[in-house]
């Protein structure tokens, strides 16, 4: 059985998990605080970042977009690549997991949670504003990209959907889902 390391609130994490869900590949999960990751977590992945799936002991797959390639690797099950566009679903991937995130999640996910754990401060609304206007600009571009299609790339599930999903519901969760604002 796999383990997989992540924080509840990482859009990464929650895109394996659904992956891994989707796929029907049991696995175990194993939170880490975001802010402090314990010593074995970080002997595992120094760099710190999330998620981390743990095949074998001393067997880690470092990062989201290594993890989905194991996954249509070594398994069988439904991929959710479209063969004709591969390069566009790991475009897309890679966007949410550097651009998005670093855009409009990880700021608004450090001002309304990490910084009162952190810091004990309070958020800084300039900062939260700023995200979300970078958050019309992707909606924007995803309007554009889905177009007339069903999904993002085409008329199939793919993993750019997947995380796609998992942004937003974070964003979700933080309460910063409310699309009469975005006409």
């Amino acid at each position: 059985m796999y383990t997989l390391y992540h924080y509840f609130l990482c859009p990464s994490s929650r895109f394996i998990r659904i992956c891994l869900d989707e796929k029907k590949i049991k696995f175990k999960l194993q939170i880490e605080n975001y802010w402090k990751p314990q010593t074995n977590y970080l002997l595992m992945n120094p760099a710190g970042f999330f998620p981390v799936l743990l095949k074998d002991e001393n067997k880690f797959i470092v990062g989201p977009s290594v993890i989905v390639e194991f996954l249509e690797e070594f398994s069988d099950l439904q991929s959710f690549f479209v063969e004709s566009k591969r390069h566009e679903i790991r475009r897309m991937v890679n966007w949410f997991e550097h651009v998005f995130k670093k855009d409009v999640i990880d700021p608004i996910l450090f001002e309304k949670i990490f910084k009162r754990f952190e810091e004990n401060k309070n958020p800084d609304s300039h900062k939260i504003r700023k995200a979300l206007e970078n958050f019309k600009f992707h909606l924007s571009y995803f309007e554009h990209l889905i177009g007339d299609n069903d999904y993002l790339i085409g008329d199939k599930i793919t993993y750019a959907d997947i995380y796609f999903t998992a942004c937003f519901t974070v964003l979700d969760y933080m309460g910063e889902l409310n699309f009469r604002d975005f006409n």
